[in-house]
């Protein structure tokens, strides 16, 4: 079933999604662009009715009404990754009006933080990878000035990262998104360059789809993997 997430919010540009870790099941959580100032997070609880109630704001099997954060900057773009550090920390690489690409983290004891150091400047558009094993994390980048380098961040001294040049990122472009959104019929209804995956263990396994369609509105929906 295909859901419109944030529908009460004004948000713009594309959104992403990420297997979390909370709750029973583990929630998905989805990070979009306010139209005019900061940013907004929502998050799906996975659990089912007989699961121990951990989120009695957001039922099972609904989004969250969402969370904004960041006020003070307009972005055009935003991803959101689960970290297997801190423990289970979010990652967020967010990119600014003026080109700057915004790290941020996710702990339960302070929220939202942006970090000092910025992943790169300069930048029109970036796709983050989800991070390995031990935490480290890579970013493509297509520059400003029509160049396209990559980015990585090993995850030390944490929380603190610095990012150095790659030897290469992730594609640029969601391609499993795109396929599954012409295999849902709804290619056609979306925005070009919105939509995003994430693998989910919801169901015994999905992809996660959330893209935005012609009257500015989210969806998502899970496909089986």
């Amino acid at each position: 079933m295909t859901e419109i997430v944030g529908a009460d919010h004004a948000t713009a540009g594309p959104a992403s999604i990420a297997q979390g870790v909370y709750g029973a099941r583990g929630n998905l959580e989805l990070l979009a662009c306010d139209a005019d100032d900061g940013l907004w997070v929502f998050w799906f609880n996975a659990d089912h009715d007989e699961d121990p109630l951990q989120t009695p704001e957001v039922p099972p099997g609904r989004w969250s009404a969402g969370l904004r954060f960041a006020a003070g900057t307009r972005y055009l773009d935003a991803q959101i990754v689960q970290s297997p550090i801190g423990p289970n920390h979010l990652e967020v690489l967010a990119l600014d009006a003026e080109g700057a690409l915004q790290s941020w983290y996710w702990s339960p004891e302070a929220a939202f933080v942006r970090r000092e150091a910025d992943a790169a400047s300069d930048v029109a558009r970036f796709r983050l990878d989800d991070p390995a094993h031990d935490g480290t994390l890579r970013v493509a980048t297509l520059g400003r000035d029509g160049r396209a380098p990559a980015f990585e961040s090993a995850p030390l001294p944490y929380p603190e990262r610095s990012w150095h040049p790659a030897s290469e990122g992730p594609p640029l472009h969601d391609e499993r998104a795109g396929r599954l959104l012409g295999e849902l019929g709804a290619l056609q209804r979306a925005l070009p360059g919105t939509a995003r995956s994430a693998a989910s263990t919801r169901h015994g396994g999905t992809v996660e789809l959330v893209w935005r369609e012609h009257d500015g509105l989210l969806r998502h929906r899970g496909v089986p993997a």
